[in-house]
């Protein structure tokens, strides 16, 4: 069901003041919902295709931040053992590597890996204690999409306003997606404190349904964690982030709830221009 924004019918500016450009919503789902700019006609705009793909993607951001989750919380809730997949993924994307203590403002005590329950540990800056502020981004990032998916259209082919601002038609954005940040970044975030998320229709009819779920989910930390971008999981020095900077990255809790969440190690390809497959 596709019906004019309600800005557009009320005639609401924006609340910086600057122009709009998208004018159209519409529900792919009960929990998917676009807004784009409508080209009716014979080149009608955005495509069957995009939405379908668009629709799929978010539906598996949901799937795959619900599992991620459910992974964590076996893990530092119920006390089960890490598996081995779990062990490499919080190695390899957040840099928590057993026996390490990472160092900088964030050192441990320890970080032993399944460590036994001790009552005196219970407020010890060890590895249940990243695991536990994994966990809760992992939870407030599932929660947020789970209750709902609301995407703004990038259309970076026609889009004439760019953050409230005219800009010249075609101008080139890189980015598969981005969201206006509002204020200071933190971890006491609320669905309000940043702007929507933006991605690329064009985008995702080539892109695998993982792939583009995992743009939904990077876009999604920065929206709802608050968390800012350090590194790009294709860049060399990915491997390279502190544990603290790790946290404050959005390809690193994306990619590691991507592989959470589909069991299995996923990675992009480095230094490809095909770096966001995730097969």
């Amino acid at each position: 069901m596709a019906f004019t924004k309600p800005s557009v019918w009320f005639h609401i500016p924006r609340f910086s003041g600057g122009a709009r450009y998208t004018d159209t919503n519409e529900f792919l789902s009960k929990s998917v919902v676009i807004s784009f700019k409508s080209r009716p006609g014979p080149l009608a705009y955005p495509t069957l295709a995009m939405k379908q793909a668009v629709r799929a993607a978010a539906i598996q951001a949901m799937n795959i931040m619900w599992t991620a989750n459910d992974e964590l919380a076996k893990v530092v809730i119920a006390r089960r053992p890490e598996s081995a997949l779990f062990t490499n993924v919080v190695d390899t994307h957040f840099n928590l590597v057993a026996g390490d203590l990472a160092g900088g403002s964030v050192a441990l005590v320890d970080n032993i890996v399944n460590k036994p329950f001790a009552l005196g540990a219970v407020f010890q800056h060890d590895r249940r204690w990243v695991l536990e502020k994994i966990r809760r981004g992992m939870l407030s990032v599932s929660f947020h999409l789970n209750t709902g998916v609301y995407l703004i259209d990038m259309d970076t082919a026609a889009r004439v306003v760019q953050g409230g601002v005219v800009i010249p038609v075609g101008t080139a954005i890189v980015a598969d997606g981005y969201v206006h940040q509002r204020g200071s970044q933190s971890s006491l975030v609320c669905g309000f404190k940043n702007g929507e998320i933006h991605v690329d229709f064009n985008d995702f009819p080539n892109y695998s349904v993982n792939s583009c779920a995992r743009i939904i989910i990077h876009e999604a930390f920065h929206k709802y964690w608050g968390v800012g971008d350090q590194c790009y999981a294709y860049d060399a020095n990915y491997y390279r982030l502190t544990l603290e900077q790790t946290l404050d990255n959005a390809d690193s809790w994306a990619w590691a709830a991507v592989s959470l969440g589909l069991a299995g190690m996923r990675m992009p390809h480095n230094m490809s221009a095909d770096f966001n497959q995730c097969p």
